[in-house]
């Protein structure tokens, strides 16, 4: 007898093994167990959280029973789709002229350097007048306390086999930073030019810097000190030297992500007055090509008498930045 006790408590509880997830319904009326499992099984389940939380909301009493039931029967989140595998070019592969291109390119040429180079057309007013071409490059690093600034430029026209255009120089700058506001500068250059209001000439400077402001959006830098200008009027003279003084300005204006302006002014006062003012004007085409509009203003008060003392330059060009 007691066999056949067991086997008929085993053989009912087989049976009974199919109808718990009915027990589990039993807490619930019917209703609320229909709209449970019918958002579970629509659109992947993405509205069923939504659903548990207004029968809560409306039925407060079974709250218990509904966040029960709702977790034997949540819909398991479908695993996001794999995402496709892309093959990345190289920089070293892709053109120059792209971000990626132009900082690859830049780790194989003077590594350690940011480095500008322009090309221009040009118009001249003054001793020259003429549409012409033009060159330029500019050097920049900064090593702790030094920031290092090599410069030079290359401006020629030919018109009919005659040369009436030539224009070239090169320059080294060096700032030694004092305090965060404060710097000692040197400074010294060549310039040549074949048709201007001076033949050749070299200058060096020194003097102390002070940086007005220095902030994402505006900068502006002061500076004054002695200098030597050692200049040869024409080609057939001697160079004559002076000691002058000499104050220069360069504010830069960070317009936006895309565009910067600037405008640099040095004067030189002794025996011999210069000015040189020039003003740039730069916007992003894409990677690192920019476009450049730019003004130069040169005041030699002693050019030579046949020779006029105020030569302006406007240019127009591409720069390219790595």
């Amino acid at each position: 007898m007691t066999r056949n006790f067991c086997k008929t408590a085993l053989t009912a509880g087989l049976l009974c093994l199919p109808m718990l997830p009915i027990a589990a319904e039993a807490d619930v009326t019917p209703e609320q167990f229909n709209l449970l499992m019918t958002a579970a099984n629509k659109d992947g389940g993405k509205d069923f959280d939504v659903l548990v939380g207004l029968l809560i909301a409306a039925h407060p009493e079974d709250a218990e029973e509904i966040t029960r039931v709702a977790a034997d029967i949540r819909p398991t989140p479908p695993e996001p789709p794999a995402e496709p595998e892309t093959s990345t070019i190289p920089a070293a592969e892709g053109t120059i002229f792209s971000d990626d291109g132009a900082k690859q390119f830049s780790k194989y040429f003077l590594p350690g350097w940011d480095k500008e180079i322009e090309l221009n057309a040009l118009y001249a007013t003054g001793n020259t007048s003429q549409r012409s071409f033009g060159a330029a490059t500019q050097f920049f690093r900064e090593t702790g306390p030094y920031k290092q600034t090599v410069a030079s430029y290359f401006d020629y026209n030919n018109s009919n086999s005659v040369t009436n255009q030539r224009r070239y120089g090169v320059s080294y700058k060096n700032d030694y930073s004092v305090t965060e506001i404060s710097y000692v500068t040197g400074f010294a250059s060549f310039e040549g030019d074949s048709f201007g209001a001076f033949n050749k000439r070299f200058t060096v400077n020194a003097g102390y810097g002070v940086r007005a402001f220095d902030n994402e959006t505006f900068k502006w830098n002061l500076e004054a000190g002695p200098a030597v200008l050692i200049t040869k009027q024409e080609a057939i003279e001697n160079y004559e030297t002076v000691v002058a003084a000499y104050a220069s300005s360069v504010f830069t204006w960070n317009i936006n992500d895309r565009s910067d302006f600037e405008n640099a002014t040095k004067v030189f006062v002794g025996s011999q007055v210069v000015i040189e003012n020039k003003t740039d004007y730069t916007i992003k085409v894409s990677g690192a090509l920019s476009g450049k509009l730019s003004l130069d203003v040169l005041y030699n008060r002693d050019a030579p008498i046949e020779r006029k003392n105020t030569d302006v330059i406007t240019r127009v060009g591409v720069l390219y930045d790595f």
